[in-house]
């Protein structure tokens, strides 16, 4: 990768990904929200994995994404695509820094919120709600049919401590595994991989199934 060290002051930052898909113009999408975080925190450097982005201050090539494949069953026919979001769990591997902010590229950064989770002590922390613009109001989502619930890899803060690799490879082994989730969990799989539930499953394997997954 390329560092633009002048912009870089501390070793925390942003890391998004910008992977060509047939259907969406991601470039388009992740120029966009680069802007937006270079706009609201201009001294946090930003990182972009796959094709380039020239605002980023780091570019990260990654090889061709097509080996990436996903063989599922949907309404009693067998399935091979390409999947595109199959490289999120790497990231730990992936980031230059130290602490790190990984963002769905899609993801609309309005202030300089997220910052504090660059400063947060914490080895990890992500969203366990949402904000329901229709109703106004906050809901919490749960795991397929029970009352766990569901973390979000939309916005995910990460250190390199050993309770962070776990993480990570946890979340390895359940996509993996993603089927057998599926069914132990009870969710509807039309053969979409949810980050979203594979990064909760690996929270409740890492905490031994405690409550205390709040406290990330």
């Amino acid at each position: 990768y390329m560092k633009n060290t002048k912009n870089i002051q501390h070793d925390v930052g942003f890391l998004l990904y910008n992977i060509a898909s047939p259907t969406v113009d991601y470039s388009k999408i992740a120029s966009m929200c680069v802007s937006h975080l270079k706009h609201h925190m201009p001294q946090i450097p930003v990182a972009v994995c796959g094709q380039k982005i020239p605002e980023a201050d780091i570019n990260i090539p990654i090889s061709d994404v097509k080996s990436n494949k996903r063989t599922y069953m949907h309404k009693g026919n067998l399935h091979k695509d390409t999947w595109y979001n199959l490289t999120r769990d790497r990231s730990l591997d992936v980031t230059p820094f130290e602490r790190t902010v990984l963002l769905d590229s899609d993801y609309s950064v309005q202030s300089n919120q997220l910052q504090l989770l660059l400063e947060c002590a914490s080895p990890i922390m992500m969203y366990d709600r949402i904000f329901n613009i229709k109703e106004n109001l906050i809901e919490i989502d749960y795991l397929g049919e029970t009352n766990i619930s569901l973390k979000w890899a939309t916005v995910l803060a990460f250190d390199h401590s050993e309770i962070s690799q776990q993480l990570f490879y946890l979340w390895q082994k359940v996509l993996m595994n993603y089927t057998y989730y599926a069914l132990l969990y009870r969710w509807k799989n039309d053969g979409t991989v949810w980050n979203d539930k594979a990064i909760t499953i690996a929270l409740q394997q890492l905490t031994n199934y405690s409550s205390n997954t709040n406290q990330y």
